[in-house]
């Protein structure tokens, strides 16, 4: 390539020198017969000149990376680390920005500790059950039962509550009417009787009651209270009935029979009302003593395919919050995609940026190369991949720089209305003092023909 640029340089040389000496200094040299074929040769030297330049096309360009990237963080923030400065070599995946994210690294340790509480309790499934865990299961099973003998106790409670209400309508039923029919001689003689049998019933009762009242070691005392007060009912209504017997009963004395029968009746509905209650009480712990069970069985027996198939989707599905708690983060900062150097820093600690601003240039700048900026679209189709070329550049004059062809960009761009295409040159032996973006110059020379 530089022999072309020889050559032509001494053709014009030549030509130029031969023209202006017959011309201006010794004009006589030219015969007057021979004037028109100098103008002649002339002529056709210059048309061989014209035809030699337009077979080199030139074009100027820049020398970038060969990879190259503005970087942007996918959030916005407040920039609160900024870690390099222009110029710094790093390598792919350091940290370059990170923006505040208080919050986003908070569901990382929280996702971080859910992996880790779940892949504990999968090793212990594995594991199986400790004798502790045995014995826990163990005392469960054994506080359930229980609850169900406490419930069941409170449910027969319930029901003899209501049977000693339902004797206590029945009683008071049978004095109203008594009552209401009046005493007669083997009445009154069978109601004194009465009178002394639930005398005697009274005392029984009360000394039971005597018994178990002031003993801690016997428990509740309600069955014999309730004996005690249904005695003591039973007394005075053998007593009324006695007198009622001797006297006759009055209206009032049948007002208080009638209501003495609503009383009990009232006491058997409240009864009943707690019947209900009672019933599920003893549900309910039966339900948790099958639950305490079933629990132990499963302690004992071990974990089955179906526990550890559970175990192992919390476990999955603890990692994928976690990974999506680390790309939130991800968001909020700029990693290196490879190594390369910093071209360019674009902000300052502290600053608030939005998502998808720009903030860093990153470029290889140990592979660079030409790419050209103002090729005309005449001018590309004379042009090949592999084909050879000439880079200069302004920085380093006198230096000449073989390159080649490695790309022609298939469609162009348009800058101040002019239609360009965009070549990239490789340049194998780039002096190392070339920067980033500095200006080149292409010499390209076409094939023959074209």
């Amino acid at each position: 390539m530089k022999r072309v640029w020889i050559i032509l340089g001494l053709v014009v040389l030549l030509v130029a020198g031969g023209w202006a000496y017959v011309t201006f200094v010794d004009p006589s040299l030219i015969p007057q017969n021979a004037s028109s074929s100098s103008e002649t040769a002339q002529a056709d030297a210059s048309e061989e000149v014209g035809e030699a330049l337009d077979s080199v096309i030139w074009a100027s360009g820049k020398l970038l990376p060969t990879s190259w990237a503005n970087l942007a963080p996918l959030q916005g923030g407040i920039v609160q680390s900024l870690l390099v400065t222009e110029g710094d070599w790093v390598e792919a995946e350091d940290l370059l920005v990170q923006l505040d994210s208080p919050a986003a690294q908070s569901q990382v340790a929280v996702a971080a500790a859910t992996v880790a509480e779940t892949e504990a309790a999968h090793t212990k499934l594995l594991a199986g059950a400790s004798e502790a865990d045995i014995a826990a299961a163990q005392a469960g099973v054994a506080t359930a039962e229980a609850q169900v003998s406490l419930a069941a106790g409170r449910l027969l409670e319930t029901v003899k509550t209501v049977e000693f209400y339902q004797v206590e309508v029945l009683i008071a039923t049978e004095l109203y009417n008594e009552l209401a029919s009046g005493p007669t001689e083997v009445e009154r003689a069978a109601a004194a009787a009465r009178v002394e049998v639930a005398q005697a019933a009274l005392d029984h009762a009360q000394a039971a009651y005597n018994a178990v009242r002031g003993d801690p070691s016997i428990g509740s005392t309600r069955l014999e209270a309730l004996l005690l007060e249904q005695a003591t009912k039973s007394l005075q209504a053998a007593q009324a009935e006695f007198a009622v017997a001797t006297q006759g009963a009055t209206e009032q004395q049948l007002a208080v029979a009638q209501s003495r029968i609503q009383e009990a009746e009232s006491r058997v509905a409240m009864a009943e009302s707690q019947t209900p209650a009672a019933e599920a009480g003893v549900q309910s712990a039966q339900a948790a003593l099958a639950s305490a069970q079933a629990n132990l069985r499963k302690i004992r027996e071990g974990a089955s395919p179906e526990d550890i198939a559970v175990s192992q989707a919390r476990i999955s599905t603890a990692k994928a919050q976690m990974a999506s708690a680390e790309a939130q983060v991800a968001q909020t900062q700029i990693v290196a995609p490879y190594a390369g150097q910093i071209g360019a820093v674009l902000t300052r600690s502290g600053e608030l940026v939005s998502a998808g601003q720009v903030l860093i240039l990153l470029g290889d700048t140990g592979t660079m190369h030409v790419e050209t900026t103002d090729l005309r679209e005449t001018d590309v189709v004379r042009l090949q991949s592999g084909q050879d070329v000439e880079v200069t550049f302004d920085s380093l004059p006198d230096q000449i720089f073989e390159g080649i062809i490695t790309h022609i960009a298939p469609v162009s761009t348009t800058d101040r209305g002019s239609t360009n295409f965009t070549v990239h040159v490789e340049v194998p032996q780039l002096d190392e003092n070339l920067r980033w973006g500095m200006t080149a110059f292409v010499n390209i020379q076409a094939p023959p023909g074209q």
